[in-house]
């Protein structure tokens, strides 16, 4: 019975099943600004100006006093942190309400109760320096480099580049600040400006389609240490608290020694002159000087995901359905 109603039924369930998968994705979405929040939309520490009204109950349409964080993301159990919310129309997060208690919170009414729930996180960043495309998998962090040499900016924002969006618009931005040996700090590093860069995805290159490009080392400035980090420039609640990158720091080697190649030379030996006292002389050889091959990057070839393998059936498995085979065969007979 229950083989039969797979049978007929079994297109159907799979059927249900893809059509529920291709629904679930994102709950909520920012809009129509940036500052409006709608239920289930991750929301960041520094933020300020935050319309929370759509998280009010959508009958009473009482105002949001509090965002609460349960016990194991579950009402029914205590509440751990408090938020309040003294205006739901403009709304701030601080950092020192949260205090690192980052995750689902509860829109709150003492009336209605739980009315919706939002995502609260950090807005992190990421940055590291490395070769130019196609060799994005090699990092620079600590080396010295020459001249000639390439390079790009690996940015990371695993969350602000997901979430803070509203109708397709990233409004983020961050500045990729360059600090020469001398101390300086500036934007434009090897003439390519990389000031108000848009963050709108959660990784990217500065050499990226649309974005400023890559950057020759010997473009920078004088040999030494360098170090650069990525800091956020907008919104201004980021810009003013948030936290930059960690440094990277990388070193301009000098011309000299670097990427010079000694050129080979080759001494010619004198033609021996008969005498009439034949003479054996060892022959004269100088040495010469092999070049030294410079080293060229290579891209980091990641593994190739294996295929699996069908794993073979139980032997009970094939017994079983060796018996229902006969069992099948004897009663066509």
């Amino acid at each position: 019975m229950a083989p039969e109603w797979i049978r007929r039924r079994g297109l159907v369930i799979l059927l249900a099943i893809c059509i529920i998968a291709l629904c679930v994705g994102q709950a909520g979405a920012r809009g129509p600004t940036i500052r409006d929040i709608q239920p289930h939309d991750t929301i960041f520490v520094y933020e300020e100006g935050l319309n929370l009204t759509q998280l009010r109950d959508p009958v009473t349409d009482r105002p949001i006093t509090e965002l609460r964080r349960y016990q194991n993301d579950r009402p029914d159990r205590g509440v751990e942190r408090s938020i309040p919310v003294p205006d739901d129309t403009n709304f701030e997060v601080e950092e020192f309400q949260v205090r690192g208690d980052y995750g689902t919170y509860y829109a709150f009414n003492p009336t209605d109760g739980v009315t919706a729930q939002v995502t609260i996180r950090e807005p992190r960043l990421f940055l590291d320096v490395v070769l130019a495309n196609p060799y994005h998998n090699e990092p620079l962090t600590g080396l010295t480099v020459s001249p000639n040499t390439r390079i790009a900016f690996r940015v990371s924002a695993p969350d602000v580049g997901a979430f803070y969006q509203a109708s397709g618009v990233y409004p983020a931005t961050i500045d990729i600040l360059l600090t020469t040996p001398g101390g300086a700090e500036t934007t434009m590093i090897g003439g390519v400006n990389m000031a108000g860069l848009n963050v709108s995805s959660t990784r990217f290159y500065t050499d990226d389609p649309g974005r400023p490009g890559a950057v020759r080392i010997g473009d920078i400035g004088r040999p030494g240490e360098y170090s650069v980090r990525a800091v956020w420039r907008t919104p201004s609640g980021f810009d003013a608290y948030a936290a930059d990158s960690e440094p990277v720091t990388f070193t301009v080697a000098n011309r000299v020694g670097v990427d010079a190649t000694p050129t080979p030379t080759t001494t010619a030996t004198p033609t021996p002159t008969a005498t009439p006292t034949p003479t054996t002389a060892p022959p004269t050889t100088v040495p010469t000087t092999e070049p030294t091959p410079t080293p060229t990057p290579t891209a980091t070839t990641e593994p190739a995901t294996p295929t699996p393998t069908a794993a073979p059936l139980p032997a009970a498995l094939a017994v079983a359905a060796v018996g229902f085979a006969l069992a099948l065969a004897g009663r066509r007979r």
